[in-house]
């Protein structure tokens, strides 16, 4: 399965290391920091409109400018968890295998 899952993120952070995390820097339009990840303000993009919709400009970002069978959208400190620690993208497709839509308790 072709699965991305966007890590929205305004700070440093240590990443997963797992090609199915994409981390994005969303507000970048907005911020004098350049945090070296992709950042929304590229393509079509809402990302000067980051104080009113916040992580979701980096999945309208995302929508706009990319192509993926199946979307994720993380924050840059909670992630699902997997057997060993985050969950590997291949668990995430896995679950979509069995459902629809995956979303936390």
């Amino acid at each position: 399965m072709d699965l991305q899952v966007f890590v929205a993120a305004h700070k440093p952070y240590q990443f997963p290391d797992d090609p199915a995390y994409l981390p994005v820097q969303v507000g970048r339009a907005l911020s004098e920091a350049d945090l070296g990840i992709t950042g929304d303000d590229t393509g079509d993009n809402i990302s000067g409109r980051n104080q009113t919709y916040c992580e979701l400009t980096g999945l309208y970002w995302a929508w706009r400018n990319t192509s993926h069978e199946a979307y994720g959208l993380a924050h840059y400190r909670r992630y699902f968890a997997g057997q060993a620690g985050i969950a590997s993208g291949d668990e995430l497709a896995s679950w979509l295998d069995q459902a629809d839509v995956v979303v936390p308790n």
